[in-house]
């Protein structure tokens, strides 16, 4: 069996991941009560829906912001931050966002960057400060990290 590529396992897993979550946050969009459902958990211990798409894209930001060594914002941090209400337009201009960002990124790209790019993996709690974190190979934070909490949180 050939290696898969690695742009094939990020680039493309996390692509098609957030394609069906753009599309069943498009379809439920159309509910008339729609905005309700982002402050909304599926068990009392869970983060709103809202959190939980925005971490989903946390693992992609990473990763194309590591790659191009450019800063990549997704989401107003000001509206993350603060209590405002959050809207369903603007839940979906995220996804959307970072799917175009990931759209962006050539396999050429990816293949030159990958062996050589090092992301952070949280090994420690936040109060840790710089020692909470580890850096590690993108195939490996990908793997290890990024997938796993795309498909968690979708």
């Amino acid at each position: 069996m050939a290696p898969i590529p690695f742009y094939d396992i990020s680039i493309g897993y996390y692509t098609k991941a957030l394609s069906v979550l753009l599309r069943i946050l498009q379809h439920v969009s159309a509910r008339p009560d729609v905005d309700a459902l982002l402050y909304e958990r599926l068990a009392p211990d869970m983060f709103p829906l809202e959190q939980q798409v925005r971490w989903a894209t946390r693992g992609p930001v990473s990763l194309i912001s590591a790659l191009t060594g450019k800063p990549l914002t997704i989401w107003d941090e000001k509206q993350v931050s603060d209590e405002t209400e959050k809207t369903w337009p603007w839940l979906i201009a995220g996804v959307e966002k970072t799917l175009a960002s990931l759209k962006d990124i050539s396999p050429e790209e990816v293949a030159a960057k990958a062996d050589d790019t090092m992301l952070p993996l949280q090994i420690g709690p936040d109060s840790d400060g710089p020692d909470a974190f580890r850096p590690i190979a993108a195939a490996d934070f990908t793997l290890a990290n990024g997938l796993p909490n795309v498909f968690f949180h979708v």
